[in-house]
């Protein structure tokens, strides 16, 4: 997103009415002298003679206004902050300075206020195109992408030939999983100034990340020719290369990347792995070095210079970085096992011993442990791992919390959304689903029960209670044998149900979710049964059959009803079982297009861009899912994402 939004020049319109000057004082040359030097880009210079204005006459609210928009540009944000205040008590009805206070307050993290302020300068003047898209700025920033959409819209209502709209809505359609539409709002910016570079860059880096390499170069190459200094074209060229086994000119663009910024961590981690990939040990060795120097708290930095040079025969010093990376992240198991390897190679068999025994003690202890302590251990080969992106981390979360996000992802993968029977009093509704939802679910007497959607064991409101099934029938009755775990008669109950009426969409729902729980079931006390007898059995056995028949069935309802979103999510839940992540990121999307106040939709969707690398998207979803009140998902981010 841009940062500065328009031209100075282009947003800055006064009508200056001075009071009359003083003695031998020129007001309006010192307040014309102050726009003009801001105009140009000199802020630095614009201040004194801003200074001398105001300690001259303290009323003029426009002059308050430059000083704040000269400090603004020199990142003096509260000083700037202060000067828009002073502003708008003079005149509260100027709206540039809540724009530009707008900003302030939102890179101060205060969002809230933020908000209010824009909204005031957009109350001044609806028809502002500039307001609005610095409201779709602010909105993006916030991660409010729904409503960022909405803002961009409007600004391309009133002005479709601003071409920094499009790229930003662009870009915000891509937040929301938009990929064609950010295509042809990026397509359109370029239409209109085609001699930018930004958007040929966004559209490069969009046609990478589909693969579609040879318009990826295409346009990167364009956004260089017109910038030869965008480290950012540079680098995700160099992806490309990479991609099409073009290894040198990868490298090439590495190095133009590094001539450009000589501290680029992810060049300099992306060019050790394609020089250990060629062959040339000696150059990875150098750019990782400048890495443990640059990130010392990176625990994969030392790994791997440990693994290159035992490898290479350089004992000491391989014994010197693996006792880094250990001491940087005493848990990380296969560190141990390396560091055995050394110890073994030069002699010292019994430290050797120790080290495989406390290698072995961790892997063991992960393999026990749950959602807490996802990252634990580290199942790594000591080679390099694969390039990194752009919107990625190079840091100790990313380099080992991140494989085993993919290895352990069933164990903190939010539910399914299931039906469910409780006193009425304990079953209050949940803000995702609509009164009309309840409605249809209350139309269903379960005499002084009441039926609800809920997730299935996260976040329950209460302990359900133990239901006399006697007094209740069909739907009803089913639902409370299935709370108990009396599977046989629940699956029984729902055959006479849906005999009774085979079209009710809801009637086939809570079969097919009574069919996933037994499957649950099952698999559980298998695996409980599997470990209790052998206890080096750490991975689960999991039977797939089930969980594709039931994503096909309740695709099958959805055709017909898809309950706001529940259907849907449920599905993406299915094929996360199955494994097939770009399937379930499809359904979670289709979810939260319908209800976008399902946060186990936004959570689940989150954790598998963060698998898929797409760590801008899966941070954002994962935001939103905090935001809208899954507390999961406060732990990931936590561990996953920058704070």
């Amino acid at each position: 997103m841009q940062r500065l939004l328009f031209p100075f020049w282009l947003i800055v319109t006064f009508l200056v009415c001075f009071t009359p000057s003083k003695a031998q004082f020129n007001k309006a040359y010192f307040f014309y002298k102050g726009e003009e030097l801001i105009s140009r880009g000199n802020y630095a210079d614009a201040i004194p003679i801003l200074n001398t204005l105001l300690n001259v006459d303290s009323t003029i609210h426009e002059a308050w206004f430059l000083r704040g928009v000269a400090r603004y540009y020199q990142n003096d944000l509260v000083g700037a902050g202060n000067d828009f205040s002073k502003c708008l008590n003079i005149n509260p009805l100027f709206s540039q300075a809540y724009q530009y206070n707008a900003m302030v307050l939102q890179q101060l993290g205060k969002s809230v206020e933020s908000i209010e302020c824009i909204q005031k300068a957009i109350e001044l003047r609806p028809a502002s195109a500039q307001y609005l898209f610095t409201y779709g700025v602010i909105l993006f920033q916030q991660e409010q992408y729904h409503d960022a959409l909405y803002a961009f819209n409007q600004v391309l209502k009133i002005d479709d030939r601003i071409p920094d709209a499009w790229v930003n809505r662009g870009t915000t359609r891509l937040m929301l999983s938009d990929s064609s539409g950010a295509l042809t709002d990026y397509t359109a910016a370029i239409n209109l100034n085609p001699f930018n570079a930004n958007p040929y860059l966004r559209r490069g880096a969009l046609y990478a990340q589909q693969s579609n390499y040879p318009l990826a170069l295409q346009d990167l190459n364009q956004a260089i020719g017109i910038d030869s200094t965008l480290t950012q074209a540079y680098f995700t060229r160099a992806l490309v290369y990479y991609y099409q086994k073009h290894y040198s000119q990868a490298l090439s663009d590495l190095n133009k990347v590094l001539q450009l910024e000589h501290r680029n961590t992810l060049a300099l981690f992306n060019r050790a792995i394609i020089s250990y990939e060629v062959g040339n040990p000696e150059s990875a060795i150098d750019d990782l070095t400048r890495l443990s120097s640059i990130i010392p708290t990176n625990v994969l930095v030392h790994y791997y210079l440990a693994s290159i040079r035992y490898e290479l025969g350089y004992l000491p010093m391989a014994l010197e970085n693996i006792n880094k990376a250990i001491a940087v992240f005493p848990e990380f198991a296969n560190a141990y096992r390396l560091r055995a390897e050394i110890k073994t190679k030069k002699g010292d068999l019994k430290g050797a011993e120790s080290d495989i025994a406390q290698g072995n003690r961790l892997a063991q202890a992960y393999s026990n442990r749950a959602i807490n302590d996802i990252a634990s251990v580290f199942d790594s080969t000591g080679k390099l791992k694969r390039l990194l992106s752009l919107d990625e981390e190079l840091d100790i979360t990313s380099s080992i919390s991140m494989e085993q996000l993919r290895t352990r992802i069933l164990t903190i993968v939010y539910p399914i959304i299931t039906l469910k029977v409780d006193k009425i009093e304990n079953a209050k509704p949940r803000n995702w689903q609509s009164s009309n939802l309840r409605q249809i679910l209350a139309t269903h007497s379960c005499r002084g029960y009441s039926l609800f959607f809920e997730y299935d064991t996260i976040n329950q409101h209460s302990q359900l209670e133990t239901i006399a099934t006697d007094s209740l029938s069909g739907i009803c009755k089913a639902i409370a044998h299935l709370q108990g775990n009396y599977y046989t008669a629940a699956m029984k109950e729902f055959s006479e149900t849906l005999k009774a009426d085979s079209s009710n969409t809801l009637y086939r729902l809570a079969e097919v979710l009574a069919k996933i729980k037994m499957t649950q079931f099952v698999e559980n006390v298998k695996n409980k049964s599997l470990q209790s007898g052998n206890s080096n059995i750490s991975q689960k056995t999991i039977d797939n059959k089930p969980f594709i028949t039931a994503g096909n069935d309740l695709k099958t309802i959805a055709l017909d009803n898809d309950f706001e979103g529940i259907v849907p999510y449920n599905i993406g839940v299915m094929f996360m079982h199955t494994e097939n992540n770009d399937l379930a990121i499809e359904w979670f999307s289709k979810a939260i297009s319908i209800n976008p106040l399902l946060h186990g939709a936004w959570y689940n969707r989150g954790l598998l861009y963060l698998i898929n690398n797409e760590t801008v998207k899966g941070c954002a979803d994962l935001r939103k899912a905090v935001n809208i009140g899954n507390n999961q998902a406060s732990e990931v981010v936590a561990r996953f994402c920058k704070k």
